[in-house]
């Protein structure tokens, strides 16, 4: 009895062992991922925040998680909004690029997962050393004293279940009432990441 408990614990904490080394590099190649993306959305949407600049914005080195919800229908058939700078799984799944939906209902519930991402998620510090940057915390602060004080937050990109496509939202602020977002949609192209589409989703 004694043996076979003891075979049974071994088999647990052997599973277990396997499962944290296959979401670490899971984890891992996300990030990459990740990184990736924000340094081609920087260069392609032409973001003046490299340190090398004089008159270069700021950019929060720390990426916000995008809240996922699934709408729930009032009693007179309406859906509310989503909280701002969020998004419904439906918006994501119904937006079409090009005529075509860019992500499928195969996405869905991979999406939805991400909701588990980190609050906050600092980019690697080798993209952190190219920028003029500055955490969320002290861009808010600073925003309340100066006047005005720009800079651009980035949501953690949301990717597809074989991780070819991704959605990010980019905030630009410049004062109380001076600011806009953009949705953002990317492909990955012979290995590289590629803006395909983006628009405007809120302006101050």
């Amino acid at each position: 009895m004694k043996k076979i408990t003891l075979y049974t614990i071994i088999i647990i904490v052997f599973c277990s062992c396997q499962n944290k080394k296959e979401e670490t590099n899971i984890a891992s190649e996300e990030i990459k991922n990740i990184n990736e993306i924000v340094e081609a959305i920087i260069i392609q949407d032409s973001l003046n925040v490299f340190s090398k600049s004089e008159d270069s914005t700021m950019f929060c080195s720390e990426l916000r998680r995008l809240n996922i919800y699934i709408p729930e229908k009032r009693n007179d058939g309406l859906n509310l909004p989503p909280p701002p700078q969020d998004i419904y799984i439906t918006e994501l799944i119904n937006n079409k690029i090009k005529e075509e939906s860019f992500f499928s209902s195969k996405d869905s519930l991979y999406l939805l997962k991400q909701n588990s991402n980190p609050e906050k998620l600092k980019i690697e510090k080798y993209l952190i050393n190219k920028l003029n940057s500055i955490t969320i915390e002290k861009a808010i602060i600073r925003n309340k004293k100066v006047h005005p004080f720009k800079f651009y937050e980035m949501t953690i990109p949301v990717l597809s279940l074989d991780r070819q496509k991704a959605y990010v939202q980019l905030g630009y602020h410049c004062g109380s009432l001076c600011g806009n977002g953009k949705a953002i949609y990317l492909k990955k192209v012979n290995g590289k990441w590629k803006i395909i589409e983006k628009w405007e989703t809120w302006i101050s």
